[in-house]
Parts: C-alpha cells; structure tokens; sequence
C-alpha cells in the first residue's frame, strides 16, 4: 500500500515537472509567432508602400487581367 502511494507521488512529479517544461515551450513558440505576425504585417505594409522608379506604385504597373 505504501508503495503504491509512493509510486502515485513520484509519477505526478514527473508528470508536474513535464507539464511545465511543456507550458514553458508553448510560451517560448507563441511568442515567436507573436513577433513573426508583427515582422509579417511590417514587412507587407513596407511592400505595399515601395514606389516604382517612375512614381507609380506597384498597382498601378500591373496590367490588367485581359493582356
């Protein structure tokens, strides 16, 4: 009896012990994506806003779909 409990005691320290190394990846990865995002919508906006040589933007050079 008294070591089964022992043994239920050193498995739910290992699983504690996994879940927060575990909870400390995810944090580490979700903050990446966060700064990703942010590095994503500057980079489009940067994009969006480059002027061709002669003034126009990049839109306005396109051709239209029927060439």
């Amino acid at each position: 009896m008294i070591n089964d409990i022992v043994e239920l005691e050193t498995k739910i320290a290992f699983l504690e012990k996994h879940i927060n190394e575990l909870s400390d990846v995810l944090y580490a990865q979700q903050k990446q994506i966060d700064e990703l995002g942010t590095k994503y919508v500057n980079l489009k906006d940067h994009l969006t806003n480059i002027e061709q040589p002669d003034g126009a933007t990049a839109e306005e050079d396109e051709k239209p779909p029927h060439y």
